[in-house]
């Protein structure tokens, strides 16, 4: 489905040079400590109107590295590099040593210092705050952590400074604590994302979540009634879709046998792009033999012309581990759990930690009034030593009785003995 793919893999890459509004969400209850009052500064100073080119350029070399590593999964691929960078960027202030250059290589930091970095991430968002009419683009970045583990509060400072991470302490114990977090990723994308993590293991420490939601109306809308049914030749054989179909006057992309499309949203500060391979090449074909550079170039190209267009409409979602890409890319030893070096993300900077996961899920709908995009990124932090236990252990190794109780009225729902389990 060579053009539903590119059209669905690279939209999200368009958020990275896009625009966004902090978003800093605030949860309380349910065994959750929130300390964005401590540690969060929001008030932040005015970005300069250009960013600086050594980040620029580190963005979009990571956003396409890991675009081209992620096409390599079969079907319909769709990720926001920027939201998986922004998660990556609050876990490397707590990384060092090894480990640290490692994310550094991955980030494409060269030349960027790690004061720097976190200066240019906030004026990366600041400088993009700004929306549309009717357009909505949102990232909220947020901390969990296990209530009996002590972060390091200079870490902590950072990502609440920097990134307006919300940072809370939360029961990882309690029945509520998944849906704590799974409630934030809905909220932060709209619904269109219910969840993340499923449970959280005896030995997470920390999650690092990024969100990042985009919706948008086309600045010319298509009309619904221009819309038919068509065929579309994926590479498994035809497929029947619908295209929007439009013509008039647009931005359009002719370069080295590509063609390409440029839609604008809103007021023109987003824009929708798609590309189509030369015939007779495939879309993976054409991601290995392109760059970061090459896919800014066929853009800065658009010629403006009357043009015929047929978009299919489309809605999809993907979800990921992103720990191989990310590990070819340069990052492997921030898997490794004894070797990993996260020590100042602890207060007693103990070489403990090691990212054990990140999950990568998105949501991206075109039809004819526009678009809606969605992603989330989670950073799942374990510790490598003995999870934490009670004072008091207990261990049913004899004969037990067993029940289930209504909590309200505390009566029984079902009792029992168990005298010799079996399964």
């Amino acid at each position: 489905m060579k053009k539903i793919k590119i059209i669905a893999g690279l939209i999200s890459a368009l958020l990275v040079l896009s625009g966004c509004s902090i978003n800093l969400s605030d949860q309380t209850g349910n065994g959750v400590l929130d300390l964005m009052s401590e540690f969060g500064d929001t008030s932040w100073p005015d970005a300069s109107d250009n960013i600086n080119a050594g980040f620029r350029k580190s963005v979009y070399d990571f956003s396409w590295e890991l675009f081209e590593l992620s096409s390599k999964n079969t079907d319909n691929v769709l990720i926001s590099p920027a939201s998986v960078y922004l998660a990556l960027g609050m876990a490397y202030n707590g990384a060092d040593t090894e480990t640290l250059t490692g994310m550094s290589d991955t980030l494409k930091l060269s030349g960027i210092s790690a004061e720097d970095f976190n200066a240019f991430c906030r004026d990366y968002i600041t400088l993009l705050s700004t929306m549309g009419e009717k357009t909505e683009l949102s990232i909220a970045n947020a901390i969990w952590y296990r209530k009996e583990f002590k972060p390091d509060e200079i870490f902590l400072k950072k990502n609440a400074d920097y990134f307006g991470a919300s940072i809370k302490a939360l029961d990882f114990s309690s029945i509520d604590a998944v849906n704590t977090i799974n409630n934030w990723v809905k909220k932060e994308t709209r619904d269109t994302i219910d969840k993340i993590i499923d449970e959280i293991d005896a030995s997470a420490i920390m999650y690092l979540m990024n969100a990042v939601y985009f919706k948008s109306d086309w600045q010319q809308q298509f009309s619904a009634s221009d819309t038919r049914d068509g065929h579309f030749i994926s590479d498994k054989g035809s497929v029947n879709v619908k295209y929007m179909n439009r013509t008039g006057n647009m931005s359009y992309i002719d370069k080295d046998g590509v063609k390409g499309i440029v839609l604008p949203y809103d007021d023109g500060r987003f824009s929708f792009f798609a590309l189509l391979p030369e015939e007779g090449q495939s879309v993976r074909s054409f991601i290995e033999k392109t760059d970061g550079e090459k896919i800014l170039a066929y853009i800065l190209s658009v010629k403006n012309d009357r043009v015929a267009l047929s978009l299919p409409k489309f809605e999809t979602r993907y979800e990921d581990s992103l720990k191989d890409e990310l590990a070819s890319m340069g990052m492997k030893v921030a898997f490794e759990p004894f070797n990993a070096d996260f020590s100042l993300m602890n207060a007693d900077h103990q070489k403990n930690l090691y990212i054990s996961e990140i999950k990568h899920k998105t949501f991206c709908r075109v039809d004819e009034k526009g678009t809606e995009a969605s992603a989330v990124t989670s950073i799942e932090m374990r510790v490598t030593s003995m999870p934490l236990e009670p004072e008091i252990k207990i261990i049913f190794n004899r004969p037990f009785v067993y029940g289930i109780v209504d909590t309200v009225t505390h009566s029984p729902l079902f009792l029992g003995v168990m005298d010799a389990p079996s399964f």
